[in-house]
């Protein structure tokens, strides 16, 4: 395996898998009270919005400061990661000021902004992992 096929392995099982555990003990507690549970009553308030800033912020930590090559790529993905943290982070306090947010509307959001953030992340560690190696 190679140093960055490591590093985004690493990544994916330390960070994005560690930061679901919270939802995943959610649906275990509401399967032990024989509730019924939908993605919605999991992530219906912006949980994944709170994950999807964590790993995008971290991502940008990872890639900063870095060298010259591959300029491009990096400011792409770094831009990509840092409008998805800021996204994420204004959509979460939009939710959290309703009285009662459209959890399904929530939910769509979240799954999308979630998707595009372990791109951005994962962008952003595949560069910085370049200049490791």
């Amino acid at each position: 395996m190679t140093p960055r096929t490591e590093r985004l392995v690493r990544w994916f099982m330390f960070s994005v898998l560690v930061s679901l555990v919270p939802l995943a003990m959610t649906y275990f507690g509401l399967r032990l009270d024989r509730r019924p549970v939908h993605l919605e009553m999991l992530v219906g308030q912006g949980e994944l919005l709170l994950i999807s800033t964590t790993l995008g912020a971290a991502a940008l930590g990872e890639l900063f400061p870095g060298g010259r090559e591959n300029a491009l790529g990096k400011l792409l993905s770094a831009g990509m990661s840092l409008v998805g943290v800021l996204v994420c982070s204004f959509y979460f306090a939009t939710i959290q000021s309703r009285a009662t947010p459209d959890g399904r509307a929530v939910l769509t959001v979240s799954v999308w902004l979630f998707t595009g953030m372990l791109v951005a992340s994962a962008s952003c560690l595949f560069y910085a992992n370049q200049e490791a190696t």
